[in-house]
């Protein structure tokens, strides 16, 4: 009359575990779905660093006009060609900056068409954003 308990409660005791292969297949299920996790992170960070560079990049043009508006009309001059260095969190990138000013002579006043061009590269992709502004002399004419 013991044995067949005895066989019974082994048979329990067996079919309460997971077997290798159980465990072996969470672990890979597991595995996929962290390293698409983790795929998602990666470009998550990727595109803010991308978005945090084009931000500078419009800030660097913006400074460039902001430099030349604040300028006296007449020294509003000469076309140039340099670099800034920006930091994005850990990264240190240039950003080519253009500037071009264009006379606009009209009748009335004195005005002048400046463009600011900067661009960068990112991952070997080029990326680039250009503003323009119209500046004109508070100067009265004197009407000749």
């Amino acid at each position: 009359m013991h044995r067949p308990m005895l066989r019974k409660n082994r048979q329990d005791l067996n079919r309460r575990g997971f077997t290798l292969i159980e465990v072996m297949v969470s672990i890979i299920i597991l595995m996929v779905g962290l390293l698409g996790m983790f795929q998602a992170i990666n470009l998550a960070l990727d595109k803010n660093l991308e978005n945090q560079l084009r931000q500078k990049g419009v800030a660097v043009a913006e400074q460039e006009l902001n430099d030349l508006k604040g300028r006296t009309f007449n020294n509003i001059t000469g076309n140039t060609s340099g670099f800034v260095s920006v930091a994005s969190g850990a990264v240190f990138k240039n950003i080519s900056v253009q500037r071009q000013i264009n006379d606009l002579a009209t009748t009335d006043s004195k005005t002048k068409q400046v463009s600011i061009r900067v661009w960068w590269n990112y991952r070997g992709k080029p990326y680039e954003h250009q503003t323009a502004s119209a500046i004109g002399s508070t100067e009265l004419s004197t009407g000749n």
